[in-house]
């Protein structure tokens, strides 16, 4: 699976049906959408700071001087601090997920639900993959500061912003019900 299949919303199998599922119950499945409003916020936040780096190097004529210029290197290491932090956040999460809350929903959801924790576990590794090219990214930003260098690690967050904005959408929606209807505790 590529980040690019995660645009595809056709390709997502859908969950079953829970007919008799109710409003309390709902409610209790989108408690993992609060979660994930946390995590959202925390990208929110990478991405104000890539905006303000971005903002101090409007001036294309000093960039390179710029580059070597203390305040620059400062905020190129922040921007690679606060990525490794938030990486190792969503990497805790889907470790929570998989080893808790998708192993419960498998026995409780059966085949049924199968198709949509496989896919949901695919995502993850797709995730991974992604959260691991931004920590490169960030390291090499944060060892040797360049305007390449922030580049490059502003489009591997970019791309990794996109996967996990659709990969959350995709599990708040799969899963409210089931989590809900199954009592899975979250």
């Amino acid at each position: 699976m590529t980040p690019e299949d995660l645009d595809d919303a056709a390709a997502r199998p859908a969950p079953p049906p829970y007919p008799a599922i109710t409003a309390g119950q709902r409610a209790h499945g989108r408690r993992l959408a609060a979660i994930h409003d946390m995590y959202r916020a925390e990208l929110q936040a990478v991405a104000g700071l890539l905006a303000a780096i971005r903002a101090e190097t409007e001036a294309p004529g000093a960039l390179v001087q710029a580059v070597g210029g203390l305040q620059l290197t400062r905020n190129f290491r922040l921007f690679g601090t606060a990525c490794g932090r938030d990486c190792a956040l969503l990497q805790n999460h889907h470790d929570i997920e998989e080893g808790w809350m998708f192993p419960v929903l498998e026995e409780r959801g059966g085949a049924p639900l199968a198709p949509v924790i496989a896919r949901l576990r695919a995502e993850h590794k797709v995730i991974h993959r992604l959260i691991e090219d931004l920590h490169d990214a960030a390291a090499a930003l944060r060892d040797a500061p360049s305007v390449e260098a922030f580049e490059d690690c502003a489009l591997r967050f970019g791309d990794l912003d996109r996967a996990i904005r659709s990969h959350f959408g995709y599990e708040e929606t799969a899963l409210e019900e089931p989590l809900g209807a199954l009592g899975v505790p979250i």
